[in-house]
């Protein structure tokens, strides 16, 4: 191959890390999507979350091992893991376990609130400088929110739009604690001592509350298997990703995650958005990408 077209080994890495965060995006977007199989086979989503928090409670232990990283951490940050962890459950059961109650397209957009939560508690716990480009992502994105709610809090589950914005919100703590208290730590061991946290309270919420449910049809195990796999194999997958091209080139990109999910569940479905929630979802999906555009120009 003539020089003049031979690329960089840094070149290389970015089309690596950007191969692997689009699958990582495809692979989260289409979990949401294919969950609803489960639902329908008579499973719901708590016993869905649960399964998947212990799949990565096994896997990421076993992944830490096989790296050579050591588990052990000082009690003052396995304390913060506890409390993330605690919030990954709510994370792991309101991404999923939404849609059992409300649409596909609805649950994933307002799961998707969360980068703009972030920048607001930025602002309120760690007092960053409002930028003009940040609150006009913020006011776009939460305008957004109300619209896509505006036209459909009479015509939807309630307890859809709780789970769904509960886990937006749930996300958003995770990330700013993370960054604030734990950014001097090996993430796959804080990860790993998170999933630990979770599958304990998943688990325990299950079987206090009777609420284990497994599908009693082919095509509900099918789609529980699917959300599972596909959720365990894209969170490293994404991890994986950060260390080739970055955090926000990533996030950009894990940004694909609500398209995926609502042209799936279009195709498998048939399910639709109105216009106004579709223009909601864009303006929340816009308000992101304004947040991380301003974001890579300040880098």
């Amino acid at each position: 191959m003539p020089d003049g077209h031979r690329q960089s080994p840094e070149a290389r890495r970015r089309r690596r890390g950007t191969a692997l965060a689009v699958i990582a995006a495809v692979g989260l977007g289409l979990a949401v999507a294919l969950s609803r199989y489960a639902y329908e086979g008579g499973s719901n989503g708590i016993t869905v979350a649960t399964t998947r928090a212990c799949l990565m409670a096994i896997g990421l232990p076993l992944f830490c091992w096989f790296s050579g990283r050591s588990l052990a951490l000082p009690w003052r940050a396995w304390g913060h893991c506890a409390g993330l962890g605690a919030l990954t459950a709510m994370m792991f059961y309101g991404h999923v376990g939404a849609v059992e109650f409300i649409s596909v397209g609805l649950a994933v957009l307002l799961f998707f609130t969360y980068p703009p939560m972030i920048a607001v508690l930025n602002i309120l716990v760690v007092r960053e400088r409002v930028t003009l480009p940040n609150m006009i992502a913020i006011g776009a994105a939460f305008l957004g929110l109300a619209l896509m709610l505006g036209v459909s809090l009479d015509m939807v589950d309630l307890r859809g739009v709780a789970l769904a914005l509960g886990a937006g919100m749930a996300a958003a703590w995770n990330a700013v604690w993370l960054v604030r208290r734990m950014q001097h730590l090996d993430a796959m061991v804080v990860t790993t001592h998170m999933a630990l946290v979770a599958a304990a309270v998943l688990l325990a919420l299950c079987l206090g509350f009777g609420g284990i449910a497994w599908p009693r049809t082919g095509p509900g195990w099918g789609g529980l298997i699917a959300v599972v796999l596909l959720q365990a194999n894209s969170v490293p997958i994404y991890f994986l990703a950060l260390s080739y091209i970055g955090a926000l080139k990533s996030a950009m990109l894990t940004n694909a995650q609500p398209l995926v999910s609502i042209t799936a569940a279009y195709l498998l479905f048939g399910e639709t958005m109105t216009p106004v929630q579709l223009l909601g979802g864009a303006m929340v999906l816009g308000g992101i990408g304004i947040m991380q555009y301003f974001g890579q120009r300040r880098t």
